[in-house]
């Protein structure tokens, strides 16, 4: 039962009345009940795994507070956090460490026995993780208090909206509101809905159209440069329609619950610099990365040097976290070179523009810096999207080759689209680049909407519907719902 399907929307539905309808006392029971249905029906087997990771932090959240002296504190969560991190070791990165291993004995010509393990990676272990080692981490900083209603606890740790792949929250956050009797309210049924169905639109209309096209090419071997820029391009936009998607839906649902999510995308491809796209997308992710990584990492160091090393320790933790191979390592290791070459180059970028009178043009200025931090990104996506790091190495070459770019060549890599799926994507991307557009000039589309006349705001809503349930394509998963 994925977020795209009428299986979910019909569970959903039940739950929200099953809600509103039962007392609040009993409510908890009714969402970690939910919850952990909505897991057994995506990952069965591990649902033992998610049991015990919660047990666990429960039990070491509490065993933090109880210590007398930080130092005591600081061993329970250190011992906590290596035993979740250890659960999270050995599901996603012990095949990657034991490949890596036997790649390199083989180059010294030493021995290597240990074999490969079919090792199924848990949904969702990525993101619940991060979540108990937030929650541990803040006990032990005395920020937040350890739970004792293990239900709440449990819900914390399972909500079904924002399990599977975000935003992933603090515990100071959510398990207020939990506790807090939620009344049924129009607009926080309204507004779910709107953002339910504005992910059913850009996951179905967008990423799951560009799915197919963008692997057409990727797993071509002898796609052109052409066509590779078009593709990566591409499936940047695939990339943050399908991700957005998943939290807009996740947001949606947990606001018919009367629950607040963190928003997780500002638009992230109008960023003007490496650090402005960070501040927009996969927002609770980043904000994790400061608050648990990098702040630590830079705690005493004055030096500008070891800033840069704090940097880039943090997007390499960021790479590891996307996926368990080379490529997404390297991956984050090139944003991190982004943002340390970005604060070492800040004043001769200035001088830069002065010289070349584009800081005269703020307008122009911003829209050249736009468009620079975009194709930073798509270079970066080679290595996110290629299935290896020799493929991965191979495409970056034809990516930074001149002539891939030449507009001609450009024109007649689109080629890769057929004529109905180019006119039905070029129609709702700039659908969805107008609902953008709305969203910088007023910060939310949703409320200008609320003021515009009823006949123009049902057209909208119409619009969205009718366009998912005619043009929607299905059947691709959410490329994040795989961390």
């Amino acid at each position: 039962m994925t977020f795209i399907s009428i299986e979910f929307l019909l569970f959903f539905a039940v739950i929200v009345f099953a809600y509103y309808s039962i007392p609040h006392r009993w409510r908890w029971v009714l969402l970690l009940a939910a919850s952990y249905s909505f897991y057994a029906s995506l990952s069965g087997y591990f649902v033992f795994l998610l049991l015990t990771s919660t047990a666990f932090s429960y039990v070491t959240g509490i065993l933090i507070e109880k210590q007398e002296t930080k130092k005591q504190k600081k061993k329970v969560m250190l011992v906590g956090i290596g035993v979740l991190l250890f659960f999270l070791g050995w599901f996603k990165y012990f095949n990657f460490v034991n490949d890596s291993l036997r790649a390199i004995s083989a180059y010294l010509n030493v021995d290597y026995t240990i074999p490969y393990q079919e090792i199924i990676l848990p949904i969702a272990i990525s993101f619940y993780t991060f979540q108990a080692v937030s929650y541990l981490v803040d006990i032990y900083r005395g920020k937040l208090k350890a739970e004792m209603h293990y239900g709440y606890f449990s819900i914390y740790f399972a909500f079904f909206p924002q399990l599977v792949a975000g935003p992933i929250e603090r515990a100071k956050k959510l398990l207020p509101q939990f506790k807090a009797e939620q009344t049924l309210k129009y607009e926080n049924l309204s507004y779910g809905m709107k953002r339910i169905a504005w992910g059913f639109f850009k996951k179905t209309l967008i990423a799951d159209r560009l799915a197919p096209i963008v692997a057409s090419v990727y797993d071509n071997p002898d796609a052109t440069g052409s066509q590779i820029v078009l593709a990566t391009i591409l499936f940047s936009v695939q990339l943050y329609a399908d991700f957005s998607a998943l939290s807009d839906i996740a947001i949606g649902c947990a606001r018919m619950l009367g629950i607040k999510l963190t928003e997780n995308f500002k638009q992230p491809h109008f960023a003007t610099s490496i650090g402005d796209f960070w501040n927009r997308w996969h927002i609770t992710f980043s904000t994790w990365l400061r608050d648990y990584i990098f702040v630590p990492l830079c705690k005493g160091k004055k030096k500008r040097s070891e800033i840069y090393v704090a940097i880039i320790i943090t997007f390499l933790i960021s790479g590891i976290w996307h996926g368990a191979a080379w490529s997404f390592v390297l991956w984050g290791l090139i944003h991190g070179f982004y943002r340390v070459f970005g604060d070492h180059t800040k004043q001769a970028r200035g001088k830069m523009a002065s010289f070349t009178y584009l800081d005269r043009n703020p307008t122009f200025h911003k829209w050249v810096k736009i468009a620079i931090t975009f194709l930073l990104v798509c270079f970066s996506r080679v290595f996110f999207r290629s299935d290896s790091v020799t493929a991965a190495f191979t495409n970056a070459q034809l990516f930074l080759t001149p002539s891939s770019w030449r507009p001609s060549g450009i024109i007649e890599a689109f080629e890769i689209f057929s004529l109905l799926d180019l006119a039905i994507f070029a129609f709702f991307f700039v659908v969805m680049q107008l609902f953008h557009h709305v969203e910088r000039k007023n910060t939310s589309t949703w409320n200008w909407l609320s003021q515009r006349p009823v006949f123009a705001r049902y057209a909208v809503y119409v619009l969205i519907v009718v366009s998912v349930l005619v043009f929607g394509a299905t059947g691709q998963g959410f490329v994040y719902g795989g961390f």
